[in-house]
């Protein structure tokens, strides 16, 4: 694997994207490829729930992406969006019991990434800044991003 150095001012822009524990500096470059078109979108993810970690962020960044576009026509609840993501999700193998645990706010491990994943899609410009509150709405270049983002195959044969 090539090993690149990258100025300070860059790593601490890569440190701002990244959702700390989860993604290291590779996974907020290869969004941003893959965000910009230089880089095609992975359509394979790793960590089924059957291997027993957390889910990483970027799986539920890309399930959020497709199922607002696809489910939801681009606008929608934050409730109902979150249980349909975790629905497909668990439907296709990739939420398992560490992503069941609750967190302190009550809710679960994987309801509250999806809440994270929604955030760095935000910041990325993805989903509306301007929409009422508890409405996740996907912005022009969300659509795009949307339309180039492939699901997973599910992790369950």
């Amino acid at each position: 694997m090539p090993t690149i150095r990258v100025d300070q001012d860059v790593f601490e822009g890569l440190q701002k994207l990244a959702q700390p524990f989860v993604d290291s500096p590779g996974m907020v470059i290869r969004r941003l490829l893959e965000d910009a078109g230089a880089l095609k979108v992975l359509s394979k993810l790793p960590v089924p729930a059957s291997a027993g970690g957390l889910t990483p962020q970027s799986v539920y960044e890309q399930y959020l992406l497709h199922l607002l576009l696809k489910e939801f026509a681009g606008k929608g609840h934050k409730r109902d969006v979150t249980h349909a993501i975790v629905k497909r999700m668990m439907k296709d193998g990739y939420i398992g019991a560490a992503d069941q645990e609750l967190v302190s706010t009550g809710e679960t491990k994987a309801e509250n990434t999806i809440t994270w994943a929604r955030n760095a899609l935000k910041s990325r410009g993805h989903i509306s800044r301007a929409s009422q509150r508890g409405i996740w709405e996907l912005t022009a270049e969300g659509r795009d991003a949307a339309g180039k983002h492939v699901l997973p195959k599910p992790a369950r044969a």
